[in-house]
């Protein structure tokens, strides 16, 4: 009988595999590594999620209306950045991880070598409708789901073929706990926090509005800055808590909720990187280091001016204007 575990990792064929590598920017191989890590990750999150009061109960309440229908390429690409039944998966995420989940998925991505986040909401999904089929294949009830997850992940964590992955989801759930922690410690003003770079992101993208071409570059340079800042970082550190998962749209949604006009996202910047140094010291450089240089791989990202990339500034007077004024601001 397949296994709960074996059934996630079984809802990706390898023409999936191949085509999340190519939107992922890695070879399938990798994707295929993660999958077996992301698979065990979530069955133990959602053994441990059934094991606390009403947490069975939730879980199957997630489950999709039609057990065992995972879509196909098409809805999968869909929804890895943020479409179709993404949100059930974010769902899931938090029941699991809360506000640690950025800090989980930035300790897999140190390890995988790559962003994993965008994965990560792909495989919850796939585990809950890996969950939905077999809850109706086997006629399961909350406790009986809860004895056959436990049963399961605690094999897997058992397994000494295993060893390396159950080390690396041992850490995860490590963690996760200290996220929340180190965010609680800052309270409403974590918000400020996150909102820092996408913050850093706008405000030079918007200084000189470029084509739609040159905006998604522009996203994807203050993307990529992001993500190498935080997989650098010490894991625990306040990057790695906050930015594991890279520039994701809870960010920016925080950021257009804390300056919903263009021209107060200078004061948004200079507000986060005050918080840092009020609230953790010792990681208030790398704060500001982190969005001077969102900042700038944004200014960077396409050439002003110019005809069909050749000539043109590779930083506009705007930007560099823009550019001034966040340094400014940082201190």
């Amino acid at each position: 009988m397949t296994s709960l575990i074996e059934s996630i990792a079984g809802s990706f064929t390898p023409d999936m595999i191949g085509r999340l590598g190519g939107a992922l920017g890695v070879d399938a191989p990798s994707v295929t590594k993660a999958l077996g890590t992301l698979g065990p990750l979530l069955a133990s999150g959602m053994s441990k999620m059934s094991g606390t009061p009403g947490g069975a109960d939730a879980l199957l309440g997630m489950l999709p209306k039609e057990a065992g229908a995972f879509g196909g390429i098409g809805d999968l690409l869909g929804s890895l950045f943020g479409g179709g039944s993404v949100k059930a998966g974010g769902d899931l995420m938090s029941s699991m991880f809360g506000a640690g989940s950025s800090a989980v998925a930035g300790t897999l991505s140190r390890a995988l070598g790559f962003n994993v986040a965008p994965l990560m909401n792909l495989v919850a999904p796939a585990a809950l409708s890996a969950v939905g089929a077999l809850v109706k294949g086997r006629g399961l009830d909350a406790a009986g789901l809860g004895a056959v997850l436990r049963s399961e992940t605690d094999a897997f964590m058992a397994d000494p073929a295993q060893r390396e992955n159950a080390a690396l989801i041992g850490q995860a759930f490590e963690s996760a706990d200290a996220a929340k922690s180190r965010i609680a410690s800052f309270g409403d003003d974590w918000a400020k926090v996150l909102a820092g770079p996408a913050a850093a992101m706008a405000a030079v993208a918007t200084s000189d509005l470029s084509g739609p071409i040159d905006s998604i570059k522009e996203a994807k340079a203050a993307a990529a800055a992001l993500e190498q800042a935080a997989r650098g970082s010490a894991p625990g550190s306040l990057l790695a808590t906050a930015f594991g998962a890279g520039l994701t749209p809870d960010m920016v949604r925080r950021m257009r909720e804390l300056a919903p006009t263009k021209d107060r996202l200078i004061d948004l910047i200079g507000s986060s990187a005050a918080t840092v140094a009020a609230r953790s010291p010792a990681d208030a450089a790398a704060y500001r280091d982190t969005l001077n240089a969102v900042a700038r791989a944004t200014a960077e990202a396409s050439k002003d001016g110019g005809f069909l990339g050749i000539g043109g500034k590779l930083v506009s007077d705007d930007e560099q204007r823009a550019l001034d004024a966040i340094r400014a601001a940082l201190g």
